[in-house]
């Protein structure tokens, strides 16, 4: 009993080591302020480029033969378009000149549905203005034709009107909406933060047991520890680690959302974006976040959590099995590709989340930690599916710490050779 409890304070006090020294380090911190500053770039940056580049006033020549196109596109927005009777030769000299930045040719048969409008610009013209300059002359060249028709305006109200649809969910507590696409967004991003969790404090563990070993420290701690303490230990450590700096960026992100609306719809408001749709909204309103299942966090945290002492274990045993990080690469292919894998159906997960194919590769313990989120984020998991996988997820980790913890014994003191595969499940055997 007395041994038990000695062993359990040493098993304390080498997660405490863990996680303390790694906590004060400089790249913890760094990277744990680092990341917060990037989701905020992120958010506002393209929301402030979108406004800056608002600000410049294009305009576009153009040359019309129907004469009635170009009078519309003119009606709409004298600013953007410009009525020219210069010939297309004259104005595709004037556009190598730099005097103008672009001009449009409209044939008179654009009217009888045949030909086509050709819009000329010296490489300045990027998707949304090309984009813009086709629905315009769409839109002007449909009513135009509707004029000649005598098209009745119950009958262009149809046209013109949008069926509107909701996504609504059925649970046991009732209906609720939905908001498919965000969610989607959601899993991928918790598949991808799960995705470089595993490489990153993986690689950690890998390099804090070679330096160790390397160093010799590794001798001495051996002497008063047992090897699966110590892996247990720095596992451990490292989780809880990672799970701190995890609850940092959860606290920070959850203040960035919530005024990430008002200070968005502030740059558009001062910015005034352009070709917003009318009745389009510029309050913090449009971009209200749907709410988040709490579930789905305590959910996300877990798998992380298994996720990681999965991968850490493997990532620990490699670490004890070489002496140099370039040794290391042919040990660690098959767990990089362990952690690739997932990310190949991320898609086709999250499209179906309830197919065959997306509930067997989310079961798979390997996949799971990134899977599994991925369809949480977006539809409600059957009980069984939830903790089965939890309890397959467990199980491999009891399996793959035992295996690793025999691969350790040996390799934290052997030096100067690098080990096979073979070597590798012969230490597992034999100790």
């Amino acid at each position: 009993m007395t041994f038990d409890l000695i062993q359990k304070e040493k098993l304390f006090l080498i997660i405490q080591r863990e996680y303390l020294t790694r906590l004060r380090s400089k790249i913890f911190i760094v990277t744990t302020i680092l990341a917060p500053v990037v989701m905020i770039l992120l958010l506002i940056l393209p929301t402030l480029i979108q406004t800056m580049t608002a600000e410049r006033e294009r305009q576009f020549l153009v040359y019309d033969e129907t004469g009635e196109v170009g009078s519309g596109l003119v009606a709409n927005d004298s600013i953007y378009y410009k009525l020219t009777s210069d010939a297309p030769d004259e104005l595709r000299t004037r556009l190598i000149n730099g005097s103008i930045e672009g001009y449009l040719v409209i044939p008179h048969e654009i009217l009888d549905g045949q030909g086509k409008v050709t819009f000329f610009h010296g490489g300045t013209a990027g998707m949304t203005v090309t984009s813009r300059i086709r629905s315009d002359v769409q839109q002007i060249v449909r009513d135009i034709r509707l004029d000649r028709l005598d098209t009745p305006a119950e009958v262009r109200a149809i046209l013109a009107d949008r069926v509107q649809t909701e996504n609504l969910t059925i649970t046991a507590e009732g209906t609720e909406e939905a908001d498919s696409g965000f969610f989607m967004l959601l899993g991928f991003v918790m598949g991808f933060i799960i995705y470089g969790a595993m490489f990153g404090y993986g690689a950690v563990i890998m390099r804090s047991v070679m330096e160790e070993k390397t160093s010799r420290i590794v001798e001495v701690i051996a002497s008063s520890v047992r090897p699966f303490e110590l892996l247990m230990g720095k596992v451990t450590g490292v989780a809880l680690l990672g799970l701190t700096q995890f609850a940092i960026w959860a606290a920070a992100g959850a203040g960035i959302m919530m005024i990430a609306g008002p200070i968005m719809a502030l740059f558009m408001e001062s910015g005034a974006i352009h070709e917003q749709p009318v009745g389009a909204s510029t309050d913090a309103a449009a971009f209200s976040i749907p709410s988040i299942n709490p579930f789905i966090w305590i959910s996300f945290v877990l798998f992380f959590l298994l996720g990681f002492l999965i991968y850490s274990s493997l990532f620990a045993a490699v670490g004890s099995a070489v002496d140099q990080e370039s040794d290391s690469q042919q040990l660690q292919m098959p767990i990089i590709m362990l952690i690739i894998i997932p990310l190949m159906f991320l898609f086709p997960v999250s499209d179906d989340p309830a197919s065959t194919l997306s509930v067997v590769l989310s079961m798979v313990p390997f996949f799971a930690p990134i899977l599994m989120p991925v369809r949480m984020a977006v539809i409600q998991i059957p009980f069984w599916q939830l903790w089965g996988t939890v309890l397959l997820m467990i199980l491999t980790f009891v399996v793959l710490i035992w295996m690793s913890a025999r691969i350790y014994r040996t390799g934290i003191l052997m030096y100067g050779k690098k080990a096979g595969f073979r070597e590798l499940w012969k230490w597992v055997r034999e100790n």
